[in-house]
């Protein structure tokens, strides 16, 4: 079966913002714990916080500090645990992987009658970058299955899915 979905270069790059994250949230942390948090009067200023009010920018060190380690979990959750979702799929069958405790096995010519619709994601996205292009499976249940340009495979699924009529052939 042939695999559609993100690369190495999306992967590594979704470590990345975990990393910067993570480091966010630790640099914070020690900044706090160490009392390296001081209160500039310029910088305090650029930021519209008045002098003598060093109290409202420790508070806004520590909401830093909180939605850093929030993302820092959110996306160690997403990347790490649950994994990234991807299309295995030949002439007859698809498998969606939407995360590794999820997963659907549909034949082609079963879409339809499962409820299934390929919609361009211009529907649902504003086309502005053209690498987020692509198109999308809708479920009856709602949950959505994007195929982006970005993707490695991208053209051969295109290719497969505008034989199989599934598609609309590009102009």
């Amino acid at each position: 079966m042939r695999r559609v979905g993100p690369g190495r270069l999306t992967r590594g790059t979704a470590c990345l913002v975990w990393v910067f994250f993570a480091l966010c949230t630790v640099g914070g942390v020690w900044m706090i714990l160490t009392g390296r948090m001081t209160a500039d009067p310029s910088v305090m200023a650029v930021v519209g916080i008045a002098p003598g009010r060093e109290r409202v920018a420790e508070i806004s060190c520590w909401l830093g500090v909180v939605v850093c380690a929030a993302f820092t979990v959110y996306f160690a959750w997403r990347t790490f645990y649950l994994g990234t979702g991807h299309l295995l799929y030949d002439e007859e069958m698809a498998v969606f992987v939407f995360s590794r405790r999820e997963r659907r096995s549909l034949r082609w010519r079963d879409l339809a009658s499962y409820g299934v619709t390929v919609r361009d994601l211009g529907e649902i996205e504003p086309p502005v970058i053209p690498l987020l292009w692509g198109f999308f499976f809708q479920f009856p249940d709602g949950k959505r299955f994007p195929v982006r340009r970005m993707y490695q495979g991208y053209g051969e699924l295109r290719a497969l899915l505008e034989r199989k009529g599934l598609l609309a052939v590009r102009r």
